[in-house]
């Protein structure tokens, strides 16, 4: 098997990580289930050689080398690898991923008992527009967990006069009695789509989800 290397130093590397399925339910900001919850520290690689950090550092993009050899960059050895690979993802041109990078980030910062709401507000400044109400609910709660519910209210706003399903109606109203109560804190998706008592899970005994629903529910 060829010896997979670092894009930019070529310093062995190891495999993008693969998190387990997710056996329960998600947060409502998209943070997976157990036992994929407990793996995020090991989502993002670092180079031992040039200190770049990615998910997959054999497949970085283009660019990335003047970005990891900046002083910005050296400057945030010790901020984390997900602000690192936060950074080497914007300045190429991949904001959503950044965004991605910054809510990962807020997640770790959760576990680490530190304030991530700066974080959540740079993720959905660096995310495009929505397409779909998943994004869209997506976007709101982590501006609810980020104290801004003016902003997450506006979001909940654009959602008004569509037609949604009835799990994306129900976290809405769910997300709204939220915002109103001052809740700033983590919520699982079974809160606001209870499951029938007689099922362990919402998608126990179901046919594999597509979608939203499946990037939720790790499918």
């Amino acid at each position: 098997m060829t010896e997979r290397a670092c894009a930019i130093c070529a310093a062995p590397c190891r495999p993008p990580f693969r998190a387990p399925a997710a056996e329960l339910a998600p947060d409502l900001d998209g943070r997976p289930g157990e036992p994929a919850r407990s793996t995020l520290t090991r989502w993002i690689a670092t180079c031992r050689g040039c200190g770049a950090s990615a998910p997959d550092l054999a497949t970085l993009p283009d660019g990335a080398a003047a970005v990891v050899r900046s002083e910005e960059y050296v400057a945030l050895r010790r901020a984390g690898p997900f602000l690192r690979w936060a950074m080497i993802a914007e300045r190429t041109g991949a904001a959503e991923a950044a965004g991605d990078a910054l809510l990962q980030a807020a997640w770790a910062a959760d576990d680490a008992g530190t304030d991530a709401a700066a974080l959540r507000r740079r993720a959905v400044g660096l995310w495009p527009s929505s397409p779909d109400a998943g994004g869209v609910l997506r976007t709101i709660d982590v501006l609810r967990r980020a104290g801004d519910g003016p902003a997450a209210l506006v979001h909940a706003a654009a959602l008004d006069g569509i037609a949604l399903d009835e799990n994306s109606a129900a976290i809405l109203r769910f997300e709204r009695e939220r915002i109103a109560a001052g809740d700033t804190g983590r919520l699982m998706i079974s809160s606001a789509i209870r499951p029938p008592a007689h099922r362990p899970h919402l998608t126990h005994g179901r046919p594999a989800a597509t979608g939203f629903w499946g990037r939720m529910f790790g499918r």
